[in-house]
């Protein structure tokens, strides 16, 4: 069984792109209105009865399809507007404007279709925003859905001109006149400080999702994009976190404001084209009127997970398992650091990586009180080493982390840290919370560990592996389908496959048989010395799981726990013993944690199931509240 199981992981999967660019980008803006006449489209009925109404259809008999001359009508239309604006005006002139824009595109004329573009953009703002319309505006008509379409999709078209001629950029302006009105246009990226520096810009409806399981999106006003920042403007000591290509979803809206020229008493639209930055924003406020913007968040996910940046990520959990040498390890976050919420950092298991991990951070960032309030960082380590010395490494990691964001400890999100393991993760999480005392060294000697002869090296890597003391910062440590009391999947045969398969650093072996000749009778158990694979260190009923069920824990953190129980109803299953297929449900359940649940769910499958990402979810909102029985761990004397 256990030879199957690491067959199963050696043929792997297929790794395919997160995201596939659609054949035909503007597809999703070229969708014309109806009623449409074989000669092309014509505008609405309604439309057609305004302009009738008011008398502002311009004939033109030698016009013999439409019977009226186009751009007369559209001039006619824009005066009557400005001497007696009327909601249904403004909605013919927009419908009129994007229709003629659209032949002007096809037409292959690019700047002349932009400037209808943006007169369909200024009609439809005022048709939505105008304070003397509010008492006239019904959301249920379906000519209100109709203009905040043509708004989107006129923006997206204006701004894909602009993007063509290089002009995409923040604090780019640049000027219209429409008729007799004089437009000015002025374009604001997000000013959130030089971590959000964006150097480049990517449409949302360029790109199609095939690999995360959900598309997580919201319907409103403004056109969805993909900010890629920059690095320039960073803090070295939080730039080292932040992988090349960083993204954010953003949503650019357009803002058109009424200005007065004092010389000539005329108005000119001043128009400011806003990029806003969705994960904290998906809502405006515009006339006192609450305005949903369309956005969203799992494009732009998706999009930096094809980035050669974080192909290594993605190829690590094989690179990792077979040479560690050349695996990458280390921290990661998926957005720049900020002060203002909560960490939360997710470790992944044996043979896997931190891509294992991306649907449910795009399931629990499409809920807004969890994006706006939490940041997701991943920790990558060689999965091929006992899961003690990867704990080990994790503490360090983590000590630098704190001190490189947080020097003076004033960021008080920061150390509300939330850690969540999946399988041997969280394992290496828990341990971040324990306080070994002299527990761990005991397991391999009952001496004072100042009779230990070694290098000081030496003695200080293996004192940092058996002696050490909670993370203060860590809040809350999620476990998932982990091996409490290991594994019945790590035995002889798969240790035997692991010492043959696994390219392990050869100095880690050799100081360790070394440590045991130089120091005859110190040590009554050498296992923990000599275990040279996280398989290995996976065998039920060593000691380390001993110390892990009885090692005092931090009194301010709170655990949690969720556990793989596959509900199958075939007969091999009903006579096998529970579990999720790798970890038997005896190992994965534990009497240890604040609370527990169970989800029918294999062990790959768990992280990305509904029930685990909700219980996640409801865990991140529950505000931790210190044990009565202590406030503070005291002090250890470990007998070195």
């Amino acid at each position: 069984m256990a030879i199957c199981w690491i067959g199963l992981f050696l043929t792997g999967c297929s790794e395919n792109e997160y995201l596939v660019v659609k054949s035909d980008v503007l597809a999703p803006i070229r969708r014309t209105f109806r009623p449409e006449t074989w000669v092309g489209p014509s505008p609405s009925h309604r439309s057609l009865k305004t302009l009738q109404r008011f008398n502002l259809v311009v004939h033109d008999e030698s016009n013999w399809i439409r019977n009226y001359s186009f751009s007369e009508t559209l001039d006619r239309l824009q005066v009557s507007i400005q001497n007696d604006p009327t909601p249904e005006k403004l909605y013919a002139l927009t419908e009129l404007a994007f229709l003629d824009a659209h032949s002007l595109l096809a037409n292959k004329k690019q700047h002349e279709a932009i400037e209808r573009f943006s007169l369909a953009i200024i009609n439809a703002y005022g048709y939505l925003f105008t304070p003397e319309f509010e008492h006239l505006r019904n959301p249920y008509d379906p000519q209100f859905q109709e203009i905040c379409r043509m708004y989107n999709q006129s923006l997206e078209q204006v701004m894909r001109v602009i993007a063509s001629d290089g002009q995409l950029q923040s604090g780019a302006t640049y000027a219209l006149r429409l008729g007799n009105q004089q437009v000015h246009v002025e374009i604001r990226f997000p000013k959130s400080g030089p971590q959000h520096n964006f150097t480049q810009m990517k449409f949302v409806s360029d790109f199609r999702i095939q690999k995360l399981l959900r598309h997580h999106r919201t319907y409103g006003l403004g056109v969805p994009m993909i900010g890629i920042q920059g690095e320039q403007g960073t803090v070295p000591a939080i730039q080292q976190y932040y992988p090349p290509g960083m993204t954010k979803p953003l949503t650019a809206f357009m803002r058109v404001i009424d200005r007065e020229n004092l010389q000539n008493g005329t108005l000119t639209k001043h128009c400011i084209l806003e990029f806003h930055n969705t994960v904290d924003k998906s809502k405006l406020v515009i006339n006192q009127t609450s305005v949903p913007l369309q956005t969203d968040t799992s494009i732009p996910l998706a999009f930096l997970l094809d980035q050669p940046s974080l192909r290594r990520s993605r190829d690590a959990a094989t690179t990792s398992l077979l040479n560690p040498t050349e695996a990458g390890s280390g921290l990661f976050m998926m957005e720049p650091y900020d002060p203002n919420k909560i960490p939360v950092i997710m470790v992944h298991g044996f043979w896997s990586s931190p891509m294992i991990w991306m649907n449910m951070v795009n399931d629990l960032r499409s809920f807004p009180e969890i994006r706006q309030n939490y940041q997701f960082w991943f920790y990558q380590y060689p999965t091929s080493q006992p899961f003690w010395i990867s704990a080990t490494k994790f503490r360090t990691t983590l000590h630098n982390l704190y001190r490189n964001l947080d020097p003076q400890r004033r960021q008080s999100k920061l150390h509300q840290t939330v850690l969540i393991g999946h399988s041997m993760g969280g394992l290496i999480s828990l341990m971040q919370t324990l306080d070994s005392q002299n527990r761990m060294w005991n397991l391999v000697s009952d001496k004072s560990f100042g009779q230990l002869k070694a290098p000081q090296q030496i003695r200080q890597s293996l004192a940092n592996t058996v002696f050490f003391e909670p993370i203060d910062s860590v809040n809350k440590v999620i476990t998932i389908a982990t091996p409490y009391q290991g594994s019945v999947m790590a035995n002889d045969y798969t240790t035997w496959i692991g010492d043959t398969l696994f390219a392990l650093p050869e100095p880690t072996d050799v100081m360790a048989h070394q440590l045991i000749m130089d120091n005859p009778g110190l040590f009554h158990n050498t296992r923990l010395l000599t275990t040279k694979t996280s398989l290995e260190s996976l065998e039920p009923g060593r000691g380390i799981f001993r110390f892990l069920e009885t090692a005092r824990r931090n009194p301010n953190t709170s655990y949690h726990n969720i556990y793989g129980d596959s509900q199958s109803s075939t007969i091999i299953n009903k006579l096998a013993v529970a579990s999720d297929g790798v970890v038997q449900t005896s190992s994965a359940q534990t009497n240890l944690t604040d609370t527990q649940i169970a989800v029918d769910a294999n062990h790959i499958s768990i992280v990305d199931v509904t029930p685990t990402i909700l219980e996640v979810r409801r865990i991140l909102q529950i505000k931790n509240t210190p044990r009565p029985s202590a406030t503070a761990l005291p002090t250890t004397g470990y007998t070195r």
